[in-house]
Order: structure tokens, then C-alpha cells, then sequence
């Protein structure tokens, strides 16, 4: 059987966290999607087909709660797994997967998975341990929201986002629907943040100048 290569994702995120031997199952039956910038991985109410883990570039993952307007989640960086819940309790997709840079994917199709499961049961864990990361994020975001202003969360955001480079591919439009305000609310926490000098605004991104500023205002209630 072909394997894949699926660096760094053994080294980072869920997947390298598990035992050797899944891991190896991982790199037989995984294989690797390239996305454009802007293209859709999947979308609320699509069928399952598998997990998606993400090694290069970044996903942005949208709510269709109201209307036509998608809501802003998460914007995911490498090592990031999603899929899991669709996937495990055979339903729709619950939100839509989009790159929002050319990315790069390991795709673990559901074939494989279901296959895996009914021969070696005891991986049910690994997948619960997947499912329960991602319940985490979701449970931590909503807590965000409930209590902390919004310097704290977009200071929040910016860290999370620049954790590997220092500049923050991100509109300020994107950014706003991210943190769940207004441009005009977030352009004058930018202007505060960038008044301190943690931030520079540059065309379509962010760069931090100082994380040790943001770090200090993360947990601003």
C-alpha cells in the first residue's frame, strides 16, 4: 500500500499525539488536497466524507446561523483537525470549511476510518479525543465572548494567528466577523492597540510588534 509523507502533522495537533501504529494508518490511508485561497473544503450540509487536517496555510470555519450572512467561528492554523463530528455520528456537515490562503490538507477518508473502527474498536478513543479538542475550542470561544472586552479577544485572535509568523494574513472586514463586532468597534481597538505600539495595520494584514502587549491584555474582563 502507497504512503504518504504527512509531516508535520505527526509532530504537531491531534494526530501526533496518538500511538505509532495509528499513525501509520494515518500516512496508508490519508492523502493530501491542495485548496486555493477562498475555495471550500466542505459546506454546512454537505455529506461526511472523512477528517481534514490541516499542515499549510489557514481555514476559516463559518455558522450559517441567519439569513445568507455566515457566521465567523474559528480561523485554524497547522496542525488543526475537523470533521470528527459529522463524521462519527453520520450526519451533515454542522459548518462550512474554507481556505483562506493556498492551504494544504491530509484528507482521512471515511471509508478508512469506518473500516479501522470495526476491526480495532479501541480507536474509538483516539476520535473521542479529537471530538473533545474541538468541543474544548468551541467551549473556550463562547466563554470569550461571555466575558472578555473586545481588546482582549482580538488581542486573542492576533496571538493565536502570529503564534509562527509575525504578520497576520487577515483583513480587518475578516477580523471583525472573527471577534463578532462591528469594523468601526474593532478599527478603534486597533487604533488603541497600534497607539501602544503592539500592532502595525498594513494592506489586507496585521503585524505584531510587540506580543508581550497583547499578552497583557488577553484576559481583559
Amino acid at each position: 500500500m502507497n504512503t504518504e509523507n504527512i509531516a508535520p502533522l505527526d509532530q504537531v495537533g491531534w494526530l501526533a499525539g496518538q500511538s505509532q501504529d495509528f499513525r501509520e494508518w494515518a500516512t496508508q490511508v490519508g492523502r493530501w488536497r491542495p485548496y486555493g485561497a477562498g475555495q471550500f473544503v466542505y459546506q454546512a450540509g454537505d455529506t461526511a466524507d472523512g477528517l481534514y487536517g490541516l499542515a499549510e496555510g489557514g481555514l476559516e470555519i463559518t455558522f450559517p446561523l441567519v439569513a445568507e450572512e455566515p457566521v465567523s467561528i474559528y480561523r485554524a492554523e497547522i496542525g488543526f483537525w475537523i470533521g470528527d463530528a459529522a463524521e462519527l455520528a453520520d450526519i451533515p456537515r454542522i459548518v462550512s470549511l474554507m481556505a483562506v490562503t493556498e492551504s494544504k490538507l491530509l484528507h482521512l477518508p471515511s471509508h478508512a476510518i469506518q473500516q479501522l473502527l470495526s476491526s480495532r474498536p479501541e480507536y474509538w478513543r483516539a476520535f473521542y479525543r479529537l471530538a473533545a479538542l474541538n468541543s474544548s475550542t468551541a467551549v473556550a470561544l463562547l466563554s470569550e465572548v461571555l466575558s472578555l472586552t473586545v481588546r482582549a479577544r482580538v488581542s486573542r485572535r492576533l496571538l493565536q494567528l502570529t503564534e509562527r509568523l509575525q504578520e497576520a494574513p487577515i483583513t480587518q472586514d475578516d477580523l471583525a466577523k472573527l471577534v463578532g463586532v462591528t469594523r468601526g468597534t474593532l478599527r478603534r481597538c486597533l487604533d488603541d492597540l497600534a497607539a501602544r505600539g503592539a500592532i502595525e495595520m498594513r494592506y489586507r494584514k496585521l503585524r505584531v510588534l510587540d506580543s508581550g502587549i497583547l499578552t497583557t491584555f488577553r484576559d481583559e474582563q
